[in-house]
């Protein structure tokens, strides 16, 4: 995964992640109120290279493979949910839209 990931912005992952998983909406809730205010990546992180880009923790290749179809999975360190940047690409103008 050599690929230039770029920051998508959380509102945009919500509304993806929304669609996507919304059994976790709770989860999503606690973590929203955990990292409200601290600097850095609050819910989302995207994945860099084969780390989680918040903390910087090394990602299982197993659960990397599963962000190849656009899911999010959790970091094993830092509880944020992790997700390939280029998998979310066109989704996010699609949610980006529909907001305007």
């Amino acid at each position: 995964m050599n690929a230039i990931e770029e920051a998508i912005p959380e509102e945009a992952l919500i509304d993806i992640f929304g669609k996507r998983h919304p059994y976790w909406k709770e989860r999503l809730q606690a973590l929203s109120t955990h990292f409200a205010g601290k600097r850095g990546p609050r819910v989302f992180a995207p994945i860099k290279g084969d780390s989680c880009g918040a903390c910087r923790v090394k990602i299982a290749s197993a659960r990397l493979q599963r962000t190849r179809d656009g899911s999010f999975i959790a970091c094993a360190n830092c509880a944020r949910f992790l997700y390939l940047a280029s998998t979310m690409s066109s989704e996010e103008g699609s949610a980006t839209r529909s907001r305007s």
